[in-house]
């Protein structure tokens, strides 16, 4: 089902690039390509029993799982998501982690000494279950897709994850090196989750299809009330009163998830791993701060980059994010 190549990388562990072996995945996804061209760099522990076992995880009518790259939105769409699945359950909101609410599928194979594996982890979660995964498409289980589970994907564009994944990779452990080093690494797919631009335009040419909500981080700042009342009608839940809408709202702006440590894990990530002192699991939570974080070389290589891959499918960056 699935080949691995070995791979020299700047990582802290040993990685792969993983690919499915042969056109299985056509089968069950409704992207009818060349699936075995599509790669995706992970710890070399991902490759064998546990890809098979994510392949082949149960999935239940009620299932919900939020799909991004790294860095993308993911705690913010998690709470969000968790909250109008539980009737806006504000008290557990506030006094139990996200990370507890809603699993990390594969989290096993990055962090160390996790209290129980991150796949029986999301079997023993009641229902229903909201779980998490940074995989690309082709790798998520395939009962996903054949009994068509909902699925939620986050988008956020390419300077902007850049910076966010180095700060994060760097801060807590996952990789070392200069940044001028990771946004070659970056584009040349040799990063955790990479390739960056596969992940997100699978999905993007998959966002008509009725269980898959497809929204962009910059879409969420510019009109997150509006992306509320999108979302609320694909989950099947009620729609919100005004002051209910207002208090969910208040809850997801960023300043107040970077207050808790129920969403903003940097304390508990300082206490469980091995990451370091000034590490943020949340940082800026703005659009646009690769504009004086990035160089100008940078922008030049991840924007020539960019607009090379795009070119094969007829698309702009602008067509997914809009104007930045």
């Amino acid at each position: 089902m699935f080949a691995c190549e070995s791979l020299e990388t700047s990582a802290t562990f040993p990685m792969v690039r993983l690919r499915c072996a042969g056109d299985a995945v056509n089968a069950w996804l409704p992207l009818q390509q060349d699936w075995s061209s599509r790669i995706c760099v992970l710890p070399e522990r991902y490759s064998g029993s546990f890809a098979n076992r994510v392949d082949a995880l149960q999935t239940r009518q009620d299932d919900v799982f939020v799909v991004t790259f790294m860095k993308c939105g993911t705690t913010w769409m998690q709470e969000l998501a968790w909250l109008l699945l539980n009737q806006l359950d504000f008290k557990r909101a506030n006094s139990s982690y996200a990370m507890e609410r809603s699993i990390f599928l594969e989290y096993s194979t990055i962090a160390a000494n996790l209290p129980m594996d991150s796949i029986d982890a999301c079997n023993q979660m009641p229902s229903p279950r909201l779980i998490k995964s940074h995989l690309p498409a082709q790798l998520l289980p395939r009962q996903l897709w054949q009994q068509k589970r909902k699925i939620i994907y986050v988008a956020r564009n390419p300077k902007d994850c850049v910076v966010s994944s180095f700060h994060f990779v760097n801060g807590s452990g996952l990789w070392k090196g200069d940044f001028d080093t990771f946004v070659d690494d970056f584009i040349n797919n040799k990063i955790l989750y990479t390739s960056y631009w596969t992940h997100i335009v699978d999905f993007w040419r998959m966002r008509h299809e009725p269980h898959i909500f497809f929204v962009t981080y910059e879409q969420m700042k510019r009109d997150l009330k509006q992306v509320i009342e999108q979302l609320s009608a694909f989950l099947g839940v009620n729609s919100l009163n005004a002051q209910q809408m207002e208090q969910l709202l208040q809850h997801l702006k960023f300043d107040n998830m970077k207050q808790s440590k129920y969403t903003n894990l940097t304390g508990l990530l300082k206490e469980t791993q091995n990451v370091s002192a000034d590490f943020e699991f949340m940082r800026r939570g703005i659009v646009g701060s690769f504009k004086d974080e990035l160089s100008v070389e940078q922008r030049q290589k991840l924007d020539a980059w960019t607009a090379e891959f795009l070119s094969a499918y007829n698309l702009k960056e602008s067509d997914i994010f809009g104007q930045l």
